[in-house]
């Protein structure tokens, strides 16, 4: 396992601190909210969290944990290379003068528009907007236990995903505690090469002081494209798992280092080239 944690404070014009850090990711068979990354805390107005990551055949989940230190507004966002954050950048004036133009020439036709565009987005998956293909699930801690309060893949009427809704608008009131956050795909990845990269936020508020981020390399089964189906025959005596990931473990109990996801910061194009490391150009877009 890696991980290091910048040794120098960053802190940018705004005033605002930033720190890194880098973790590798475990093997699909040792993920588990006992195996679950630290992201350290968010609180309200306060701290901003990044996961920089990804997804594979040979990964198919990720498990994250969080402390929520404030009661308040809590926002958890996720974003991947298939959302289309700047289709209308350069030409949205222009768009408006057309939408405005109609809305006064054909009042009718338009209001048939945006009836259609709002019954299109009212049957449209939460995350599709900004991360078509992934799944969220968030569980809070109860009595020491997981609770699922919110899921991305629940029926539309469900609690779960209307909380989910919720949670990724910033209008989920949540309350202090350890919540655990589960990043998948909605469909099975059947290409060996095949890879989703992704940023997952989390932040209290509509403000920060101090921005954390932290970079999920490959695991071990994603380097060596195999899938392990056993668990290791040394086992960690107290908690159960693979002895190699131990040491991880415990590294991870530290509070995580970032810098932040924000609107239009991403340039999803280095993460597809082909010489370069999703998770490293993400990261290096966001400097």
């Amino acid at each position: 396992m890696s991980s290091s944690i910048s040794g120098v404070t960053n802190r940018d014009e705004y005033g605002k601190y930033s720190w890194e850090k880098t973790v590798v990711d475990v093997n699909n068979i040792d993920e588990s909210f006992a195996n679950a990354r630290d992201l350290g805390y968010t609180r309200l107005n306060y701290a901003r969290v990044t996961a920089v990551a990804s997804i594979d055949k040979y990964n198919t989940v990720d498990f994250y944990k969080i402390q929520v230190q404030s009661n308040g507004n809590l926002t958890i966002s996720l974003r991947n290379t298939d959302s289309d954050n700047e289709n209308v950048l350069d030409l949205s004036e222009y768009e408006e003068y057309l939408d405005n133009l109609k809305k006064q020439l054909d009042p009718e036709g338009w209001q048939e528009e945006q009836d259609k565009k709002n019954e299109e987005l009212e049957n449209q998956n939460v995350l599709d907007p900004l991360a078509p293909g992934m799944s969220l699930k968030i569980y809070s801690t109860k009595n020491g236990r997981q609770v699922l309060i919110a899921d991305s893949t629940a029926d539309r009427d469900s609690k779960e995903y209307q909380t989910l809704k919720e949670i990724v608008t910033g209008e989920y009131k949540a309350a202090k505690g350890d919540y655990y956050i589960e990043v998948g795909t909605t469909n099975e990845i059947e290409d060996n090469s095949e890879t989703h990269p992704y940023a997952l936020q989390v932040i209290q508020g509509t403000d920060y002081k101090h921005d954390y981020i932290m970079t999920q390399q490959l695991s071990e089964d994603s380097q060596n494209k195999k899938i392990s189906t056993e668990p290791s025959e040394t086992l960690n005596s107290t908690t159960g798992i693979s002895a190699a990931y131990a040491a991880q473990i415990q590294a991870q109990r530290y509070s995580v280092t970032a810098t932040m996801l924000s609107n239009g910061y991403l340039n999803f194009a280095q993460m597809t080239s082909g010489k370069t490391d999703p998770a490293k150009a993400l990261f290096s877009s966001l400097l």
